[in-house]
């Protein structure tokens, strides 16, 4: 278990990834680590460190963002403004987002590496889906 407080390495980015509406996360070791999870100011940080940060581990976040929007049709959060609903091609499309604007070059070095994501949109295609595809190469990409 990482610890803040030991001057574990960081890219400095700091967000909000774990669910609150004010800044809940930061990277130590190019993960990201939940900062209401200390039982005392100072502390160490008790939960995290499986989410790998947008900003210094673009490829391991975009891969993760491709695995859940390649396997999520769709799906909704509820939550105390209402709640909001997702399908797998905002999962990614958002993801994409993410990165490219913390980092850019990073994100296009993924995001040529990951090639080809395929997102997953309620639709009529088997098991109610429809695949969106994705095809990424040099310095875009296409929708098909």
């Amino acid at each position: 278990m990482s610890d803040k407080t030991q001057g574990g390495a960081a890219c400095e980015y700091e967000g909000k990834d774990f669910g609150a509406n004010y800044t809940d996360s930061c990277c130590i070791d190019g993960y990201l680590w939940d900062l209401d999870s200390c039982d005392e100011p100072g502390g160490p940080l008790l939960a995290g460190g499986d989410l790998p940060c947008p900003k210094c581990n673009a490829l391991e976040y975009l891969e993760q963002a491709k695995e859940e929007a390649e396997s999520c049709a769709s799906g909704s959060v509820a939550g105390s403004g209402g709640g909001f609903a997702y399908t797998g091609e905002s999962i990614w499309l958002a993801a994409v987002r993410k990165a490219e604007s913390l980092n850019p070059d990073g994100a296009a070095a993924a995001l040529q590496k990951l090639g080809v994501v395929e997102t997953l949109v309620p639709g009529d295609g088997p098991d109610g889906c429809t695949v969106h595809r994705y095809i990424y190469y040099g310095e875009g990409e296409t929708n098909e």
